[in-house]
């Protein structure tokens, strides 16, 4: 993914993970990315890798869904 800031300052950024279904799946399901805390300069724009890990413990989940939250701070 790309992540532009269109605002006038720097911006630090964060990711976080809510709304999963079913109840349960963030146990066995972990998303990941190489962004934490970077910081974007006003009008930049950086790339992003997310990767998501399944434990090899789940059971009984077969479909599954969540929301990622990318945020910028400062």
């Amino acid at each position: 993914v790309y992540v532009k800031n269109t605002g006038t300052a720097p911006m630090t950024l964060s990711m976080s993970c809510s709304g999963w279904s079913p109840a349960g799946a963030e146990n066995y399901i972990t998303v990941t990315w190489d962004r934490q805390g970077a910081q974007v300069n006003a009008g930049g724009v950086v790339s992003a890798v997310l990767t998501l890990l399944v434990s090899s413990s789940v059971s009984g989940i077969t479909d599954f869904s969540f929301n990622i939250v990318i945020e910028g701070s400062g």
